[in-house]
């Protein structure tokens, strides 16, 4: 059995007649069906998350990772040289003390 327990914060307490929330999963499910749950709980606690909870392989996640590198250094590298372009446009400013 998996036991998921969440507590109210002491200084919370008066935004809800909610203590507690304890749930217990049975371990002999689906490993999907206990991360539904988990999802359930979460949801139950206060966590607000649009989507789902996913189990991805090693393989999925590191092609993932990939991916969202390649999209950042994209955006970097754009952004690079747009500065070097804005820089061209405006000349030298000469030197600039602070």
């Amino acid at each position: 059995m998996i036991n998921l327990s969440y507590t109210l914060p002491k200084n919370e307490e008066s935004l809800t007649a909610t203590r507690s929330i304890d749930m217990s999963v049975d371990c002999e499910q689906p490993v999907y069906d206990i991360i539904e749950s988990f999802s359930d709980f979460l949801k139950a606690s206060g966590y607000r998350f649009k989507g789902r909870i996913e189990l991805i392989s090693e393989e999925e996640a590191e092609s993932e990772d990939e991916i969202m590198l390649k999209a950042l250094a994209e955006t970097i590298f754009e952004l690079c040289t747009e500065d070097d372009s804005d820089e061209d446009e405006k000349g030298d400013l000469g030197d600039v003390e602070l």
